[in-house]
């Protein structure tokens, strides 16, 4: 389905983290297709500068059960993407983590079932798969998050997915390596892409962990806001006869791409040979991960749009 569709027209979304770097550009298609919006988002990893003209703000934590009933009221569709992001703050305090993460979201789909909300988008994560058993990682994978995130993830995700919610259309989007403009590349969330790009920018060199073969899959925010979109459109119409009901799917670039692919690319765009320091690699760290995304592209007849080199210029054009 098109994202953009007349099916916003007339209704009312929430997006929690909608002030942050993949919410607040979900927030912008969801108005810009005739949605009116509400954001759930207490500001403290997004910025409310960040949160679009149009879109109302309830400045509250995703814990806050006044706050959320408050957002819910009158939504047709909910798309949760407010969590602590940070995996060393999960290790470090996994009470909070366990309370935010895995219990406020259990909470809110709850609530989102009785109280109309038609579709229900969560929004996962690949860490819930732990160290690949296989390559590419399909859906079928099985789930062995590594940490205390992935693991309060992974319950979130398998109460959509395995158990179901009964008088709600809901799915989970496990989300790869997400890079794009508002990625904050100071921020201890941001992700490896928007670091580089940066200090591409600015003419500065960069740390690599080990010796830069290690492979990631990158995908582009605006790809993973047309994902969700079109998961929303067809939980809308379609409710629990939706094929994005209750599955879970895999929002990924399906392409291999190296920290030194990444460094080359840069390189190439810039004209600028970044002075590169290898570090010792990082103890526990996946050493290749990358995903498949037919399962999506079957479903919704989805597929990512915006190359590396072109996701690169992008960021580089922001700076």
């Amino acid at each position: 389905m098109e994202a953009g569709s007349s099916v916003w027209r007339g209704r009312r979304a929430l997006v929690t983290g909608g002030a942050g770097f993949i919410g607040s550009h979900l927030v912008d298609a969801l108005l810009a297709a005739g949605a009116s919006v509400v954001v759930l988002d207490d500001c403290s990893s997004g910025r409310t500068a960040q949160v679009p003209e149009g879109a109302e703000l309830v400045s509250a934590s995703i814990s806050d059960t006044a706050s959320r009933s408050t957002a819910l009221s009158g939504c047709s569709a909910v798309f949760h993407l407010a969590a602590i992001a940070s995996v060393v703050r999960c290790e470090d305090d996994p009470e909070l983590s366990a309370s935010v993460n895995r219990q406020a979201s259990l909470d809110l789909l709850a609530e989102a079932g009785i109280t109309g909300v038609r579709a229900f988008v969560f929004a996962s994560s690949a860490a819930i798969y732990g160290e690949p058993q296989h390559l590419p990682i399909t859906e079928s994978h099985p789930l062995a998050p590594l940490a205390t995130y992935g693991a309060d993830k992974a319950v979130v995700d398998e109460a959509i997915t395995t158990l179901g919610i009964e008088g709600i259309a809901a799915t989970a989007l496990r989300f790869f390596n997400v890079y794009g403009s508002r990625q904050d590349p100071s921020s201890p969330y941001s992700g490896v892409l928007s670091i580089f790009t940066q200090r591409a920018s600015s003419g500065e060199g960069v740390t690599i962990f080990g010796d830069g073969l290690q492979t990631r899959d990158f995908v582009h925010v605006s790809d993973v806001v047309s994902a969700m979109m079109a998961a929303g459109e067809s939980l809308l119409t379609h409710g629990t006869a939706s094929p994005a009901h209750a599955t879970p799917f895999n929002v990924c670039s399906g392409v291999t791409v190296t920290l030194l692919d990444v460094v080359a690319a840069l390189d190439a765009i810039t004209q600028q040979p970044m002075d590169v320091t290898h570090a010792p690699a990082r103890e526990g760290e996946i050493r290749d991960s990358f995903g498949d995304p037919a399962a999506l592209t079957a479903a919704l007849d989805w597929t990512p749009e915006i190359t590396l080199e072109e996701g690169l210029r992008d960021l580089l054009e922001q700076l």
